[in-house]
């Protein structure tokens, strides 16, 4: 079965018969791969070590939009957010995570921080990928160029806003943290 998750490097054996990948999941640190080109067959090198923990209970973000302030072709303009969900009915605290960069860009990776906040604390994180970051076409890169600074801001607010409309999320326990560019936020 071929795995899921996000594509690291890829490196092919010097006869060009095999290609080694590694793959990046929200439920698993990265693991080495091998494709044999003749007969497509895939096996994996590695198994990666997570301390003794419970795989099983690791949570996969699910996407989410959530509208903003503004409009694009005459519709609300939409912000893609990774949702780390804590098994239960909630309200359950929340997270707000946000990157680095201005343009860097939030994907789902083995973090084992907010598999701790979810699993063992049983708070939601949500990491979004405000106007700015990147991976979504220039235009959207550039929504918070110079003066619009301030727009991406307003989309951590859209945000809070989402949230307290959330029943499963508790809008009177939020916190909002980040490093670099999102410690800005």
């Amino acid at each position: 079965e071929a795995p899921t998750g996000l594509i690291g490097r890829l490196r092919f054996d010097p006869a060009g018969e095999r290609l080694a990948f590694t793959v990046y999941e929200a439920t698993s640190p990265g693991d080495v791969f091998v494709l044999r080109i003749a007969d497509r067959s895939i096996e994996r090198w590695t198994e990666s070590e997570v301390g003794g923990l419970d795989t099983g209970r690791f949570v996969s973000p699910e996407l989410v939009r959530y509208p903003t302030f503004d409009e694009t072709n005459g519709a609300r303009r939409t912000i893609p957010a990774f949702y780390y969900r804590p098994e239960g009915e909630g309200p359950f605290p929340v997270v707000v995570d946000i990157h680095g960069g201005p343009e860097g860009q939030e994907r789902p990776r083995f973090d084992p921080r907010v598999q701790y906040l979810a699993n063992e604390l049983g708070i939601a994180v949500l990491a979004p990928n405000v106007r700015g970051s990147s991976g979504y076409g220039k235009t959207y890169l550039a929504l918070d160029n110079g003066f619009k600074r301030e727009d991406s801001v307003r989309d951590i607010g859209a945000l809070l806003d989402w949230i307290e409309a959330r029943p499963e999320l508790d809008a009177s326990r939020v916190c909002v943290m980040g490093g670099s560019y999102g410690g800005y936020m």
